[in-house]
Protein backbone atom coordinates (compact mmCIF):
# COMPACT_ATOMS: atom_id res chain seq x y z
CA UNK A 1 0.00 0.00 0.00
CA UNK A 2 3.07 2.21 -0.42
CA UNK A 3 1.48 4.30 -3.19
CA UNK A 4 -2.10 4.19 -1.84
CA UNK A 5 -4.08 7.31 -1.18
CA UNK A 6 -7.48 8.24 0.25
CA UNK A 7 -9.52 10.69 -1.78
CA UNK A 8 -13.16 11.84 -1.71
CA UNK A 9 -15.87 12.09 -4.31
CA UNK A 10 -17.03 15.63 -4.96
CA UNK A 11 -20.69 16.61 -5.37
CA UNK A 12 -20.60 15.64 -9.06
CA UNK A 13 -19.11 12.19 -8.39
CA UNK A 14 -15.60 13.10 -9.52
CA UNK A 15 -12.39 12.05 -7.83
CA UNK A 16 -8.94 13.57 -7.98
CA UNK A 17 -6.24 11.04 -8.81
CA UNK A 18 -3.11 12.13 -6.91
CA UNK A 19 -0.06 13.00 -9.02
CA UNK A 20 2.09 10.10 -7.77
CA UNK A 21 -0.65 7.65 -8.85
CA UNK A 22 -1.08 9.43 -12.23
CA UNK A 23 2.69 9.05 -12.67
CA UNK A 24 2.44 5.30 -11.99
CA UNK A 25 -0.41 5.06 -14.54
CA UNK A 26 1.54 7.29 -16.99
CA UNK A 27 -1.65 9.36 -17.24
CA UNK A 28 -1.27 12.98 -18.32
CA UNK A 29 -3.85 15.73 -18.76
CA UNK A 30 -6.44 14.49 -21.26
CA UNK A 31 -5.61 10.77 -20.90
CA UNK A 32 -8.78 8.73 -21.22
CA UNK A 33 -9.26 6.19 -18.43
CA UNK A 34 -11.57 3.16 -18.43
CA UNK A 35 -13.22 2.37 -15.11
CA UNK A 36 -13.73 -1.39 -14.83
CA UNK A 37 -16.06 -2.27 -11.95
CA UNK A 38 -15.62 -5.44 -9.91
CA UNK A 39 -19.13 -5.81 -8.50
CA UNK A 40 -18.26 -8.85 -6.40
CA UNK A 41 -15.59 -7.00 -4.41
CA UNK A 42 -17.04 -3.46 -4.67
CA UNK A 43 -13.84 -2.24 -6.33
CA UNK A 44 -12.93 -0.37 -9.51
CA UNK A 45 -9.85 -0.89 -11.66
CA UNK A 46 -8.45 2.12 -13.54
CA UNK A 47 -7.06 1.43 -17.01
CA UNK A 48 -5.55 4.40 -18.85
CA UNK A 49 -5.81 4.33 -22.63
CA UNK A 50 -2.17 4.83 -23.54
CA UNK A 51 -0.70 5.16 -27.02
CA UNK A 52 1.23 2.00 -27.95
CA UNK A 53 -0.37 0.10 -25.02
CA UNK A 54 -4.08 0.21 -25.91
CA UNK A 55 -6.00 0.52 -29.16
CA UNK A 56 -9.59 1.34 -29.96
CA UNK A 57 -10.75 -0.67 -32.97
CA UNK A 58 -13.98 -0.67 -34.98
CA UNK A 59 -14.75 -3.68 -37.15
CA UNK A 60 -17.65 -4.19 -39.58
CA UNK A 61 -18.38 -7.91 -39.77
CA UNK A 62 -20.87 -10.40 -41.14
CA UNK A 63 -23.87 -10.62 -38.83
CA UNK A 64 -23.56 -14.40 -38.49
CA UNK A 65 -22.98 -16.84 -35.64
CA UNK A 66 -19.27 -17.31 -34.90
CA UNK A 67 -18.04 -14.08 -36.54
CA UNK A 68 -17.02 -12.43 -33.26
CA UNK A 69 -15.44 -15.64 -31.99
CA UNK A 70 -13.34 -16.02 -35.14
CA UNK A 71 -11.91 -12.51 -34.76
CA UNK A 72 -11.45 -12.86 -30.98
CA UNK A 73 -9.46 -16.04 -31.63
CA UNK A 74 -7.15 -14.16 -34.01
CA UNK A 75 -6.56 -11.48 -31.37
CA UNK A 76 -5.73 -14.15 -28.78
CA UNK A 77 -3.21 -15.81 -31.12
CA UNK A 78 -1.23 -12.56 -31.11
CA UNK A 79 -1.52 -11.96 -27.35
CA UNK A 80 -4.02 -9.11 -27.71
CA UNK A 81 -6.35 -8.86 -24.73
CA UNK A 82 -9.85 -7.50 -25.33
CA UNK A 83 -10.45 -5.15 -22.41
CA UNK A 84 -13.90 -3.92 -23.36
CA UNK A 85 -16.20 -4.41 -26.33
CA UNK A 86 -19.64 -3.61 -27.64
CA UNK A 87 -21.30 -5.13 -30.67
CA UNK A 88 -24.50 -4.27 -32.46
CA UNK A 89 -26.38 -5.44 -35.52
CA UNK A 90 -26.61 -2.84 -38.26
CA UNK A 91 -28.50 -4.90 -40.85
CA UNK A 92 -29.96 -8.12 -39.43
CA UNK A 93 -28.34 -11.19 -41.00
CA UNK A 94 -25.90 -9.06 -43.04
CA UNK A 95 -23.77 -6.56 -41.15
CA UNK A 96 -22.75 -5.94 -37.53
CA UNK A 97 -20.33 -3.53 -35.90
CA UNK A 98 -17.89 -4.40 -33.13
CA UNK A 99 -16.16 -1.66 -31.12
CA UNK A 100 -13.23 -2.98 -29.11
CA UNK A 101 -10.70 -1.55 -26.68
CA UNK A 102 -7.66 -3.79 -26.59
CA UNK A 103 -4.47 -4.10 -24.61
CA UNK A 104 -1.79 -4.31 -27.30
CA UNK A 105 1.23 -4.09 -25.00
CA UNK A 106 2.28 -7.67 -25.92
CA UNK A 107 1.82 -7.15 -29.69
CA UNK A 108 5.39 -5.92 -30.33
CA UNK A 109 4.49 -3.73 -33.31
CA UNK A 110 2.62 -6.43 -35.22
CA UNK A 111 -0.62 -4.41 -35.58
CA UNK A 112 -0.44 -4.40 -39.39
CA UNK A 113 0.07 -8.18 -39.42
CA UNK A 114 -2.95 -8.85 -37.23
CA UNK A 115 -5.03 -6.29 -39.17
CA UNK A 116 -4.22 -8.11 -42.42
CA UNK A 117 -5.14 -11.50 -40.87
CA UNK A 118 -8.43 -10.10 -39.56
CA UNK A 119 -9.30 -8.47 -42.90
CA UNK A 120 -8.60 -11.80 -44.63
CA UNK A 121 -10.65 -13.84 -42.12
CA UNK A 122 -13.64 -14.05 -44.43
CA UNK A 123 -16.05 -12.38 -41.97
CA UNK A 124 -14.70 -8.81 -41.89
CA UNK A 125 -15.91 -6.09 -44.24
CA UNK A 126 -13.86 -3.20 -42.79
CA UNK A 127 -11.49 -2.58 -39.86
CA UNK A 128 -10.26 0.76 -38.56
CA UNK A 129 -7.99 1.65 -35.70
CA UNK A 130 -9.37 4.78 -34.07
CA UNK A 131 -7.29 7.52 -32.49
Amino acid sequence: MKNSNITKLDQKGRILIPKHIRDVLKADDGTEIILIPDNENSQVKLLPLLRDKTAEIRILIDDAPGSLAKIADLFSQYGVNIVMSESRTLVRGKTAEWDIITDISELNGEMETIKEKILNSGVVKKMEILD
